[in-house]
């Protein structure tokens, strides 16, 4: 009898590359108890897809604190009670109100006024791209990505290399499998940095704006203070490091694996869109969605009881043989279902639209620059995380 083990999901070999891990748990426990983490783990499209609109579930991530020193206890769970006061992690009326302070800011019309700033963001960054060896991670990925969220959250140009180390800190915090008390220190000094920084820089600069783009996020300030810090974290993480992953992603691909996609997004750049979406669904930024269930729920023949952490794995699920064709390659234009990214229901991406347009406007500025240069690929490398894609280099020589 083949059984899928549990310590599987805590291996570096997992941690570079969790998709052979995946599809093993689709065929063998898709509605899996991992006793190291805590957790339920749901894997199937469609079991995914219901529970992100499933009501009864709370977004609290629930408990993965793990085994504690009684000293590191205070520390982490200080930690883990400021993540969960993000919306994202946060149910309503706490949720929606601060899902309404911000929305006006995220509509289409929004993302694409900033689509020429991204355009000039992204030309400007690669033509530093000289003709020898480059990281287009460092050199490209990463630092539009940064650029562009904080000129969207009224962070000054001067401030990026500063803000963006604070969002690292961050998201290191939520990238390991059970709560780090090194790591949650080192969140809770970017925390307090941060809450320093907002009230002395952003606030002050988006109550005095004349920019359109900025002035709907004013809401930000008349909110209580930690309210007004969790609610700006959280856009500028999930605005920094996912877009940068996709992209890095996408890179890679056209690239190293799929010139020949490369070639036909270039020539026709109506294709544009659906390389994005198929980037997405191939190798989703954030792998996990967690949940923590208030009743006892069936899932795939299984009983959750209350009270538990559920873990709906969105990469998994973006690659379900059942739904999709060949869902380990990568096929703009695609047959199925929308891939589950940017989640479903309320808590759905409120920057799904702006980071589509970061996206395109990216990939279109590199297949420009690429244009004619004979790309070499030479490496890509990826950081062990747990539940993310992220990258260390991305190596070609132009």
């Amino acid at each position: 009898m083949h059984v899928f083990d549990p310590e599987i999901l805590l291996t570096q070999e997992t941690a570079l590359d969790p998709y052979p891990v995946f599809a093993r748990m689709r065929a063998l426990d898709p509605v899996h108890w991992n006793e190291p983490t805590n957790s339920w783990y749901v894997t199937t499209y469609d079991d995914v897809a219901r529970l992100l609109r499933e009501e009864s579930l709370s977004a609290c991530p629930g408990d993965y604190t793990g085994p504690q020193r009684e000293e590191d206890r205070p520390e982490v769970e200080e930690a883990m009670a400021f993540f969960n006061s993000w919306m994202v992690f946060s149910d309503p009326p706490h949720q929606t109100r601060l899902r309404e302070t911000v929305a006006p800011a995220f509509p289409r019309r929004s993302a694409e006024a900033w689509a020429g700033h991204v355009r000039r963001t992204a030309r400007e960054l690669l033509e530093a791209v000289g003709e020898e060896e480059t990281d287009l991670f460092d050199a490209f990925a990463a630092p539009l990505a940064v650029r562009l969220t904080c000129a969207v959250l009224g962070v000054p140009e001067e401030d990026v290399r500063l803000v963006r180390d604070w969002s690292t800190r961050l998201i290191g915090f939520l990238s390991t499998p059970t709560a780090d008390p090194v790591r949650a220190r080192t969140a809770l000094r970017a925390r307090d940095d941060l809450r320093d920084y907002l009230r002395g820089t952003v606030i002050p600069r988006l109550r005095a704006t004349d920019d359109d783009r900025l002035i709907p996020l004013r809401g930000i300030a008349e909110l209580d203070p930690e309210d007004a810090l969790a609610l700006f974290t959280q856009l500028l993480t999930g605005g920094i490091d996912p877009v940068a992953s996709a992209l890095a992603t996408t890179a890679d691909v056209l690239v190293r694996r799929d010139p020949a996609t490369r070639a036909q997004a270039l020539a026709r750049p109506e294709l544009l869109e659906a390389v994005v979406e198929e980037a997405l669904r191939y190798d989703a930024p954030f792998h996990f969605v967690p949940r923590t269930t208030t009743v006892p729920l069936e899932v795939g023949g299984r009983t959750v009881p209350a009270g538990r952490r559920l873990v709906l794995v969105i990469a998994s699920a973006n690659r379900d043989e059942a739904v999709y064709e060949d869902p380990d390659a990568f096929r703009p234009g695609r047959d199925g279902p929308r891939h589950l990214s940017f989640g479903l229901g309320r808590h759905y991406c409120l920057g799904a639209l702006l980071s589509r347009v970061v996206l395109r406007e990216g990939v279109l500025a590199l297949l420009e620059r690429l244009d004619g240069t004979g790309v070499r690929p030479l490496s890509s490398v990826r950081t062990p995380a747990f539940g993310v894609t992220t990258w260390q280099r991305l190596m070609v020589a132009v």
